[in-house]
């Protein structure tokens, strides 16, 4: 199984751009996991990705009725050509992700 930041970095390629709570249902379902902890481990590697320069953010909102009630700001991010780029050369562009 894929490491998660490989998996959302293929989501994100796969699908374009993704709000937060888009990828943390994929992960949970993808890797059969749920709770606080996984959804925190997902943003987690989002905020990741994005200082890393493979995302870059594209939108955000506040709406509780996707975050579990919590007024938690949910982002809209996008893999950006760095993140293209690093796909490719870790492999992950060429083992099924659109790149």
């Amino acid at each position: 199984m894929l490491h998660i930041k490989g998996y959302v970095l293929r989501l994100f390629a796969d699908r374009g751009p993704l709000w937060t709570d888009e990828v943390i249902d994929a992960v949970e379902s993808e890797y059969g996991v749920s709770g606080a902890y996984w959804r925190g481990t997902v943003r987690l590697t989002l905020v990741d990705l994005y200082a890393g320069g493979l995302l870059s953010e594209q939108d955000a909102t506040v709406d509780p009725a996707r975050t579990q009630s919590e007024e938690r700001v949910l982002f809209r991010y996008a893999l950006t050509d760095f993140g293209r780029e690093r796909m490719a050369q870790s492999g992950l562009a060429t083992q099924g992700a659109q790149a």
